[in-house]
């Protein structure tokens, strides 16, 4: 698995779903960056970044204001501090041509991190998610480079259609996750066991996806715990968390949410 060495603090966030009907959001995401790269030495963002990717060709080219002001912002990030990017389940067709736009590092998706607090496994986390047999299939499907080949070829517009139509798909999905989510849609407890008995060393798993904030022991490994980062959104409720990562250890934050945000209106 490769292997990537990082010293210093280290902020990691995920699951923000950028996109225009949360400004709220992504104005508070902005600052979040801002914050990145005055107090972090690196900052990792694994996955679902933005809510959707129709591919690189329309987000270097959008006028939309939200989308332009992303760019700018993540490159002025980018500027400060390394900023390192794990495709998610929503924007796994984020490539290079956009990374190297912004100057984002484009990692595999599923990591090492060495790092002052031990070694951490990070990824977005839906590959784990193994008992869920028709997100699976779904997934080999969308991820299969021929299939993502002839989709960045479709005109723009049908792209985008197709897109929303997943989209719809994901969010009645993720409604059944919520009534039945420790049943089938959680991390598979043995995708962890393997991971684990292929790189003993690991101290932490780091995650996204499933949208549930908490830190969980590992059944089996007394040492050993599992970081599921929250998703974002202050449009519709109050969640905004971040993970930081220092020599003494990992912990959670909230990000602040400044008076100049609580003013604005959706």
């Amino acid at each position: 698995m490769p292997t990537l060495t990082l010293s210093g603090t280290l902020y990691v966030a995920s699951d923000i779903h950028l996109g225009p009907s949360i400004p709220l959001t992504n104005q508070l995401f902005y600052q979040f960056l801002q914050k990145a790269s005055n107090e972090a030495d690196a900052l990792l963002l694994p996955g679902d970044i933005f809510n959707v990717w129709f591919g690189d060709d329309f987000a270097l080219t959008s006028q939309e204001p939200w989308l332009q002001e992303t760019l700018v912002t993540l490159k002025k990030c980018a500027q400060k501090i390394p900023v390192y990017f794990i495709h998610g389940n929503r924007d796994f067709l984020i490539g290079k041509t956009f990374c190297q736009q912004v100057g984002m590092h484009l990692l595999p998706e599923q990591c090492l991190l060495k790092t002052e607090a031990g070694t951490i496994f990070i990824s977005h986390g839906d590959e784990l998610c193994t008992q869920d047999k028709s997100y699976m299939r779904l997934r080999r499907i969308l991820r299969c480079s021929l299939v993502q080949h002839l989709f960045l070829h479709l005109p723009l517009s049908w792209r985008s259609a197709i897109a929303q139509f997943l989209r719809h798909r994901s969010h009645s999905v993720q409604q059944q996750q919520d009534k039945a989510y420790h049943q089938h849609y959680d991390i598979a407890p043995e995708a962890l066991e393997t991971i684990l008995q292929q790189y003993p060393d690991i101290q932490y798993i780091i995650h996204g996806h499933t949208h549930q904030e908490a830190i969980h022991p590992i059944p089996n490994h007394p040492n050993k715990k599992r970081f599921v980062l929250s998703d974002w959104d202050i449009d519709h409720a109050q969640r905004q968390g971040y993970l930081c990562i220092k020599k003494e250890g990992l912990a959670f934050h909230k990000m602040p949410i400044p008076s100049s945000i609580d003013t604005l209106t959706p």
